[in-house]
């Protein structure tokens, strides 16, 4: 290991002071370590990393090599032969994998050892990540979840350690209220964040089913799905009395090809709504209707 030189920034600058205090400046020696040393981070929150953005990020390390060094923490372990060093990733693990993609012996890193606890990798790593944009809505949510349930922080505090509100942090938290295939296609970016905000709006899991099929067929926008499902809550007055209008909304749906919502009364009569993008989309939708 060989010592590099010293910044003038430590882990304050990752995390937000409280109140609005000024951190503490903490002068960092940097290190070069050998790539085989460093062990991956076991409570890193991001699981899914674009094959595609680490060639092109380890083409860049090839030529500039790695411009902000990596955060680890050092792990020893007594042997037969003495006392054996190692390091654990904490943060930057996306320069990692580039480093060792180019072919990198040696990568710069700063050493810490004030994050002995499980709690304090995980909370650093996600901080990192969300800084950097680098969680998909679903690692993010379950990284919040996780700082709650095992480490017993409310949602204020998360928000505070990533510089959100709790409003924010509640309703990404949400996403895991999700079906696990709704969930699946919002980590892999098939449906967006929007489009998981506004199924969560509906009660009724066939509702929500349809919308899903919705967007994904690419005939309803999120704007679309929050419309309709706040038209379902809006209609108290309504009340479905009868199993036939799932079956029915899902067959108009499947002709129409556009979102379509029955509401029926307490005693008789109720409304259809049909929703449509554009003018093309309603002159498809009439011909539908009158062929």
């Amino acid at each position: 290991m060989k010592k590099l030189f010293g910044l003038g920034k430590g882990l304050n600058s990752l995390i937000p002071p409280p109140n609005g205090a000024t951190p503490q400046v903490q002068k960092e020696n940097v290190f070069y370590v050998e790539v085989t040393k460093i062990e991956a981070n076991p409570d890193q929150p991001r699981q899914d990393f674009d094959e595609e953005s680490i060639k092109e990020l380890s083409s860049s390390v090839r030529k500039y090599g790695i411009l902000q060094p990596l955060l680890v923490t050092k792990v020893e372990k007594k042997t037969q032969r003495g006392l054996e060093v190692s390091y654990q990733l904490i943060a930057g693990e996306r320069r990692l994998r580039a480093a060792k993609l180019a072919g990198l012996p040696h990568v710069p890193v700063i050493i810490r050892d004030d994050f002995p606890q499980e709690r304090d990798r995980l909370e650093v790593a996600l901080i990192e990540n969300v800084q950097r944009k680098d969680l998909n809505p679903m690692e993010e949510a379950e990284a919040y979840e996780r700082l709650m349930k095992d480490f017993g922080l409310t949602q204020r505090e998360i928000g505070e350690k990533v510089s959100k509100s709790r409003e924010a942090v509640a309703n990404t938290i949400r996403f895991l209220n999700l079906p696990k295939d709704m969930k699946e296609s919002l980590k892999e970016g098939k449906i967006g964040k929007a489009h998981a905000k506004a199924l969560l709006a509906f009660n009724d899991p066939s509702k929500q089913r349809a919308m899903y099929q919705q967007i994904l067929a690419g005939v309803a926008t999120s704007r679309d799905i929050e419309q309709i499902a706040s038209s379902h809550k809006k209609a108290q007055g309504f009340v479905r009395n009868d199993s036939k209008f799932n079956e029915l909304e899902k067959n108009l749906q499947e002709t129409l090809k556009v979102p379509v919502l029955i509401q029926g009364g307490a005693t008789f009569g109720g409304k259809i709504v049909i929703k449509f993008g554009n003018l093309e989309e309603l002159n498809k939708i009439a011909k539908v209707i009158i062929d």
